[in-house]
């Protein structure tokens, strides 16, 4: 699942960071400015509106100096640290971005698309911990945005925390129905972090609602039917269309071979989407976060 939250009904898109649904909030409104009492006031800045348009555009470059500019007349200008904390973000700058929203919630301490994109730079930067604290602020106010909790729960499940991880992937789902949209990885989250708290009940529950619920010949379909033993290993992936689909489908067996007990086999996955993985899913992050634990385990033993 791509680190974006715009995949809800069109085939799976690898947009970064929440781009898109940050853009479209800013260009559908008056650029804003916050002063310190975190109010929002209109900023005029031809800049500003030049950077956004050379975004839009398709031009980061252009757009990235449009935005310095802006922020070397005023450091607080809001717009201007979005456009620049996206453009890195869409760069795969993930320690510039990280710094680009640290600042702008250390000024503005209530923004909760900062406090995702902050999550999402410390995410993949494998800092597991600082991701946590900044997706619990994006979340702090109960907003009506699943992607939110979704970016929570694949941080849980990174760190182990599985319970934690079938609650967010719920509230998840329920933020996406709320506003309309559907989504299946947070049931696929849900589905083998119940698994994995030994709640298999509320796993096969969840499975069966995915079953009854997943995309009509879209991915991640087949990833269902796979956890449904209605294919197997060599049709799931037969199914992907680009890296993205198979640095998935790999993820999504190995952890199914290791619910299953087939250590071995799920480690060969694990490792291959570490090493050859598209790095703009979540997937990807997971799988090297379990392959370190099975390495530390190793090792203790």
């Amino acid at each position: 699942m791509c680190l974006s939250d715009n995949r809800f009904t069109s085939p799976q898109k690898c947009q970064f960071v929440g781009i898109l649904v940050v853009t479209s909030l800013i260009l559908a409104q008056p650029f804003v400015n916050a002063d310190t009492d975190q109010n929002f006031v209109p900023s005029t800045s031809p800049l500003i509106t030049e950077g956004y348009a050379q975004l839009e555009g398709g031009q980061p470059a252009k757009a990235l100096i449009a935005f310095e500019q802006a922020l070397q007349v005023d450091a607080k200008n809001l717009s201007a640290r979005l456009g620049q904390a996206m453009i890195f973000a869409k760069q795969e700058r993930h320690q510039e971005a990280f710094t680009s929203y640290d600042v702008i919630v250390e000024h503005y301490p209530q923004h909760a698309f900062a406090w995702n994109g902050r999550g999402l730079a410390a995410f993949n930067l494998e800092d597991f911990d600082t991701a946590l604290t900044s997706f619990q602020m994006a979340t702090v106010d109960q907003p009506v945005n699943g992607f939110f909790y979704e970016s929570l729960a694949w941080t849980q499940m990174c760190r182990g925390e599985f319970i934690d991880a079938a609650e967010s992937a719920k509230k998840a789902s329920l933020m996406y129905s709320r506003k309309g949209e559907t989504s299946t990885y947070p049931l696929l989250i849900a589905y083998f972090s119940y698994h994995e708290s030994g709640d298999a009940q509320n796993a096969l529950r969840t499975l069966a609602y995915a079953n009854k619920n997943k995309p009509v010949n879209q991915w991640p379909a087949p990833v269902i039917d796979y956890l449904s033993e209605k294919i197997g290993e060599a049709d799931l992936i037969s199914f992907v269309t680009n890296s993205a689909e198979e640095t998935e489908a790999h993820t999504y067996i190995g952890l199914y071979l290791r619910l299953l007990g087939e250590t071995d086999a799920a480690d060969q996955h694990l490792q291959w989407v570490s090493q050859n993985g598209n790095s703009q899913v979540f997937e990807y992050t997971l799988a090297r976060a379990l392959n370190l634990q099975n390495n530390v385990a190793s090792a203790i033993r």
